[in-house]
């Protein structure tokens, strides 16, 4: 035992780590390269009231050091809180002997429901402002921050939550002049991570935990150390991680049991509207021009466009269809259960699921299960979720006005009914396409008759994709995340994060296709195409991730998910042979793994990704070109085919 106020020290054959009980501070250092959590920062959590209390607050304090089977450990316990006596807990830090991962573990003692907030582990000190000190987040796709980066990343929509758009991934990572270390979370349904800033400057990360149903239950993550290394390969030591785990599932693997993904890859995509209803109390209601709340295009509309699509050489479409039931789009859910009447009925879908497949192409249909409308006719509050104090958590966002979140428990219940109901209407969708499960939070629900924890409805929302893949159809989500991609098949993006901001915003740091990197061949994902009006072009994007193209994307809501508008115009046909091109590269990759994406000497404009089949793709975002080699040799070159188009 030991508490002398001394540092405690446990090693590995290339790692030291040592613990200053005074400040609860970590310190290690890896093959002689030292890492250490910021000065300032001081171990602490918030009770359920908002009071604020340190760990050295503890008026017990308690460290062991011992020697145990798998390695050597700190143990470290608090109790005896000022004005919170219940509350106990201790932190493990483990070195692991077959690996030398550190391992951190919080485990809560007693007073579990007294804690509502953890800030720990501890942000490392990474204080020089220097571009070859790098942060590396999971944010969308992934984010590189060099450590003099002008442009603040701002305000996280989920606030850094693990499991969200914030986070396709559940660890963050930093690098200086090669030396790096790798966070994973192992408990991320409840944490998340936050970045400090200034302008120009540093960038550290931390992480927060947060209680689940009032409750904070023991949290668990790794600590990788690397020599030499790039992101490259600390993306590589998580996908080995997720091997190990039994978690990689790649499409080809997939594709056994649903053969419709090889029909998938290589299609272009378009995401087309039929119905659309703006309820008066939704956000996006116009009273001004009451005209915009409601729009309807025929099925037969769609049906003849796609015809044209494939008379004109489009090659092999997917079809994502909103707004093909009665009530339109995000409206009513979770009733999307009878096919709008005067769009055509089922009549005019089953015309539209014949023309796409007239092309050798898939038709999705969207559907929502946690939006809960208040207008749909199986609405029940005592469906939706409920916060341990018994309210409801909603809003009158979107088109279908207000609403709370079905609990998840129910989702899968709501699902079949639906399936089975349009199935009696002679619908037999390829793919469907399950809106928000990847992207938004999951959800946490107190009522006793279906509690639910948020790690129970991340498990649920996976249990639908299951259900989908039992009955020969394609899964699809908003987007893509770590905890879905064992099941998922395709996504309606995933894009960088500067993608999502308005044109000529600040970039906040360097795209990086960190996602890709671990999950590039078991999730297709489809890529805007757009030219900008600053000149950019998102095609060279869609190439390095060697994803699917979008050759129309009609916006869901303006303004909102990337749908900004205003690029450069361009004709069906160089369209449709800008898409021809990376929906070929698209069928040639995807089932291979990405094994490389970097920066060609250090220049963020010239970027290079390579795969497992041989297949390589070089881009310059500056000059707007691109070139796909295959084992040494260019295949294909935007000069290339500017000569061929000026010949026609």
């Amino acid at each position: 035992m030991e508490g002398n106020g001394k540092s405690i020290h446990i090693t590995g054959k290339k790692t030291d780590v040592s613990l200053d009980p005074v400040t609860g501070r970590l310190r290690i250092s890896h093959s002689g390269v030292k890492w250490e959590w910021a000065a300032d920062y001081e171990p602490g959590f918030c009770t359920a009231e908002g009071n604020r209390l340190h760990f050295s607050d503890a008026l017990e304090q308690e460290y062991i050091r011992r020697e145990t089977g798998l390695g050597q450990e700190i143990v470290s316990r608090y109790s005896r809180f000022p004005g919170e006596k219940e509350i106990s807990f201790e932190t493990r830090i483990w070195l692991e002997e077959a690996s030398e991962a550190l391992h951190l573990e919080f485990l809560p003692v007693t007073g579990k429901e007294r804690m509502a907030h953890i800030c720990w582990p501890g942000p490392m000190a990474f204080d020089e402002a220097r571009a070859d000190w790098q942060t590396l987040l999971p944010l969308r796709q992934g984010l590189l921050i060099p450590n003099d980066w002008p442009s603040p990343l701002g305000r996280l929509p989920f606030g850094g939550r693990f499991g969200t758009a914030d986070a396709y991934l559940p660890w963050f990572g930093q690098i200086r002049e090669g030396e790096g270390y790798l966070l994973v979370c192992d408990t991320p349904a409840n944490a998340g991570y936050e970045v400090f800033q200034r302008e120009g400057g540093p960038t550290r990360v931390g992480i927060w935990l947060e209680s689940s149903l009032g409750e904070m239950t023991a949290r668990r993550f790794r600590l990788l150390l690397f020599s030499g290394c790039t992101y490259t390969d600390l993306c590589k030591a998580y996908r080995r991680i997720v091997r190990e785990e039994g978690r990689l599932v790649t499409l080809e693997e997939k594709a056994v049991r649903l053969p419709s993904v090889r029909t998938l890859a290589g299609c272009s995509f378009l995401h087309k509207s039929v119905k659309t209803h703006v309820d008066p109390q939704s956000r996006f209601f116009d009273p001004e021009q009451p005209g915009k709340n409601d729009h309807l295009t025929p099925f037969a509309d769609h049906a003849a466009h796609v015809r044209e699509l494939t008379q004109a050489g489009a090659g092999p479409l997917y079809v994502h269809v909103d707004g093909w039931a009665q009530a339109g789009y995000d409206n009513c859910h979770p009733d999307a259960c009878s096919v709008c009447g005067e769009a055509g009925g089922p009549e005019g879908l089953l015309d539209l699921m014949a023309a796409v497949h007239e092309g050798g192409g898939l038709l999705g249909l969207h559907d929502q299960y946690r939006d809960f409308y208040h207008h749909a006719p199986s609405y029940d509050p005592d469906l939706a979720c409920q916060n341990p104090d018994g309210s409801l958590p909603g809003h009158a966002m979107w088109a279908g006005g207000p609403q709370n979140y079905l609990c998840t428990t129910q989702a899968g219940y709501f699902l079949r009914r639906n399936l089975a109901r349009i199935g009696e209407a002679g619908i037999h969708p390829d793919c469907s396409y399950l809106d928000v499960f990847t992207c938004n939070e999951g959800d946490e629900c107190a009522n006793p008759r279906h509690r639910m924890t948020r790690e129970d409805s991340y498990r649920l929302r996976c249990r639908s994709f299951f259900y989908l893949a039992s009955q020969g159809i394609l899964s699809s989500s908003e987007e893509v995340n770590d905890w879905a991609a064992g099941v998922q098949i395709f996504c309606h993006y995933a894009p960088y994060e500067f993608m999502m901001n308005p044109p000529g915003a600040p970039q906040p740091g360097l795209p990086v296709p960190l996602f890709n990197l671990v999950y590039h061949d078991c999730v297709i994902q489809p890529w805007m195409m757009e030219k900008t009006p600053e000149g950019g072009d998102y095609m060279l994007y869609a190439l390095l991730n060697a994803g699917a193209p979008y050759l129309e994307r009609d916006p869901a809501y303006p303004n909102i998910d990337g749908a900004f508008g205003g690029g450069e115009e361009m004709t069906l046909r160089e369209r449709i042979r800008r898409c021809r091109t990376v929906s070929d590269l698209q069928r040639e990759t995807v089932f291979a793994e990405m094994l490389l994406h970097e920066f060609v000497d250090g220049d963020p404009h010239r970027q290079r990704t390579l795969f497992s089949n041989g297949w390589e793709v070089r881009v310059n975002t500056r000059e707007d070109t691109w070139e796909i080699w295959r084992d040494g040799s260019c295949v294909k070159s935007s000069s290339a085919q500017e000569t061929e188009k000026g010949g026609e």
